[in-house]
């Protein structure tokens, strides 16, 4: 292995885990955005190519979702994969439309905090993606 690949190899291996603090809030939004996003797969199954996936996906975070409500310890973490953080951050920009549509004007800026936060994650490890190949 030359020198380059093996820094580059090193380099990819040791970046720290990006970490998103979710408050009690936030984590209703989320389940509250998943739930209409879960709502949306039902109504288009034939405009969504991969919908057991999706829908594995949304299972998942349902249940990881449903766990930080139940938790007493806010302070343990929740891993989060690159599909999960993709699905709940067009959950949240799904919902925000939804939001603004049922006037739900006090629900809007955190909905559009948490967007920001999640579109943040994802561009992040898009262009990581992207710098490896």
């Amino acid at each position: 292995m030359s020198r380059k690949n093996r820094r580059k190899r090193h380099t990819q291996q040791s970046q720290p885990d990006s970490k998103i603090f979710f408050s009690l809030l936030t984590v209703r939004l989320l389940k509250d955005a998943l739930h209409f996003f879960e709502a949306f797969l039902r109504c288009e199954p034939d405009k969504t190519p991969n919908l057991p996936f999706a829908k594995e996906v949304v299972a998942g975070l349902k249940a990881k979702l449903n766990e930080m409500l139940e938790r007493e310890e806010w302070h343990e973490e929740t891993p989060l994969d690159y599909n999960e953080i993709h699905l709940l951050h067009t959950s949240c920009a799904m919902y925000l439309i939804e939001l603004k549509f049922t006037h739900q004007y006090t629900l809007i800026p955190p909905c559009i905090q948490l967007c920001k936060q999640l579109a943040l994650v994802v561009e992040h490890v898009d262009k990581e993606v992207r710098s490896q190949h």
